[in-house]
């Protein structure tokens, strides 16, 4: 195996990524809205962030809806992206809002424990999840986060091209 960083190091690598994922989000959404930048980050920067990607994804109905020649089928897969973009949004709020404690596997190698408590209100009762983190384990999460990148810049592409 070769020599990865630590599992903080890779926690931390996902939250900056993350950060930057929100930040194309918040580009795409000035893009469409083809307004004052100034203007629409004021007002995106007072979204949380699953509101972002409900108004990126109906912006960009908008935008396939007033030009003729773009097929709906975009439609689809920009709701498809932004789908993917909540669970990436979930999985940070698990990373973000758990606590952790250093962890060693049998084998000696160095990790963290990851734990979680959600209150589930309708059942009256508390649940805890326990996630056991070295750092290969987050090699899944940097991925999806790259593809997703990815995938907005490819639509933020497709929609300079449409608009100009």
């Amino acid at each position: 195996m070769q020599n990865l960083p630590s599992a903080e190091h890779q926690l931390g690598e996902f939250i900056v990524c993350f950060q930057h994922l929100e930040d194309q989000i918040n580009d795409l959404l000035v893009l469409m809205a083809k307004s004052d930048d100034s203007v629409v980050r004021i007002l995106v920067n007072d979204l949380e962030y699953n509101k972002r990607l409900v108004t990126a994804d109906v912006l960009f109905s908008y935008v396939v809806n007033v030009r003729n020649n773009i097929n709906e089928g975009a439609k689809v897969e920009f709701r498809k992206l932004t789908n993917e973009l909540r669970k990436l949004g979930e999985r940070r709020n698990d990373l973000v809002h758990s606590r952790y404690n250093p962890w060693t596997d049998t084998e000696g190698n160095e990790g963290l424990i990851r734990t979680n408590s959600k209150l589930l209100g309708g059942r009256g009762v508390r649940e805890e999840k326990e996630e056991e983190l070295q750092p290969e384990d987050f090699h899944d999460d940097l991925q999806q986060l790259a593809e997703a990148a990815d995938a907005i810049q490819k639509f933020r592409l497709r929609i300079i091209d449409w608009l100009y």
